[in-house]
């Protein structure tokens, strides 16, 4: 399943670039965000107040090599990413104004820990990005809740992590 074309657009302008401390983005122009979300497992949306929120969860190893290098991020690691995007009806960028925004990781067999999730801000776009390590063969699951102006949502993914 392909992410939105707003969300591919936004995740390869900038996001991975954010994803680990110190990075720093090259002025060369990432790849193609087709190759970096090709394995996406699923996108889930959810809607607080007037702000839809959509969440996709990312084999790590399965990023195009080209893009984790330039980013900084070693596809030999293994674990799963997992973007949050905050939006208008319209895929139009919303400030985050009172936004709390929390996410837990777990695989099957532990207990959900806290997921420490990075704001992204690119083109005028909030994204919230967070990286969980699990070794392969895993089911990695999220859970996210979002609150806005009082308004909360709750959203719950997962990817497939398998050996190479």
């Amino acid at each position: 399943m392909h992410a939105p074309a707003f969300l591919r657009a936004v995740l390869s302008a900038a996001l991975l670039a954010s994803l680990t401390t110190g990075c720093t983005r090259t002025p060369d122009a990432p790849a193609p965000a087709d190759a970096v979300l090709a394995n996406s497992t699923s996108t889930v949306t959810a809607r607080a107040d007037d702000a839809v929120f959509q969440a996709v969860a990312l084999d790590i190893a399965q990023l195009d090599p080209t893009t984790a290098k330039r980013y900084g991020l070693d596809t030999q690691t293994p674990g799963a990413l997992l973007l949050v995007t905050l939006r208008d009806a319209a895929g139009n960028g919303l400030p985050p104004d009172d936004l709390v925004l929390t996410a837990t990781a777990n695989t099957l067999t532990d207990t959900p820990r806290a997921l420490g999730l990075h704001h992204l801000q690119v083109d005028g776009l909030n994204d919230y990005v967070g990286v969980f390590a699990a070794q392969p063969p895993a089911q990695v699951q999220f859970h996210i809740t979002a609150v806005r102006h009082g308004q909360r949502a709750t959203l719950e993914t997962g990817v497939s992590l398998y050996p190479r």
